[in-house]
């Protein structure tokens, strides 16, 4: 079994060229953590592309091994520091885990 991690974030910019630079900050940060940290099986950050505005900015699906695998990415220093980029520009925040 796998524990899938699905996270998105509605951006604080004001402007689509302001979100489209956050979200790429956000991507350039989460992207390298399935090459880094050990217990991400799988890993894809996605910006939205439809209805601006009204869709959240950015998604991130993980795949874990467990719920002890996603305790230790939590924790790991390198999405820690994703994370403080993340909350610097996220203005909402909705996740669901579940098994697949």
């Amino acid at each position: 079994m796998t524990l899938r991690h699905i996270v998105s974030w509605k951006l604080s910019g004001e402007t689509l060229d302001e979100r489209n630079a956050q979200a790429a900050e956000i991507v350039a940060a989460l992207t390298p953590l399935v090459d880094t940290v050990p217990s991400v099986r799988a890993l894809a950050v996605h910006r939205n592309e439809l209805f601006d505005g009204d869709n959240f900015d950015v998604t991130l699906v993980a795949d874990f091994d467990d719920a002890d695998g996603l305790a230790a990415y939590a924790t790991h220093p390198e999405h820690v520091a994703a994370g403080a980029i993340i909350k610097s520009h996220a203005s909402g925040r909705v996740a669901t885990d579940f098994t697949v």
